[in-house]
């Protein structure tokens, strides 16, 4: 018989957990495409993590944490761009690896503003088949 302490080690699949980060190390089934065809973003909750699943206008689909790293705003009201989601209350631009590739205001202020590159959300590699 397991004691309580064994079996949350092998049965709880949360963030920062043993077998939660295991199961991160393979590749799950999170949508059928066609549940996409007639929306941009999903809400998916996967290992006890609540996610954003969109679909960019050039076709790649990116899978990331729910909330912007700027002012945590909810992306799914995101606004699907070329390449990734923007943000639609400050418009920072996320690609499908979870890098901010755009900071309008920033830009405009300081055309050599790299402050961009250090944000980071965290976003998991998603393939089509």
């Amino acid at each position: 018989m397991l004691t309580q302490e064994a079996n949350d080690r092998y049965t709880r699949v949360g963030p920062g957990t043993p077998t939660g980060e295991l199961m991160r190390r393979y590749w799950h089934p999170i949508a059928a495409v066609s549940q996409m065809n007639d929306k941009w973003t999903m809400k998916v909750r996967l290992l006890g993590e609540d996610l954003i699943l969109y679909k960019d206008r050039s076709g790649t689909f990116g899978l990331m944490e729910p909330h912007c790293a700027h002012r945590r705003m909810n992306m799914i009201y995101g606004i699907p761009e070329e390449h990734g989601l923007r943000c639609p209350y400050h418009g920072w631009l996320y690609d499908e690896t979870g890098q901010c590739t755009e900071q309008p205001y920033e830009e405009t202020e300081d055309p050599e503003a790299r402050f961009k590159d250090k944000i980071q959300m965290k976003a998991y590699p998603v393939e089509q088949k």
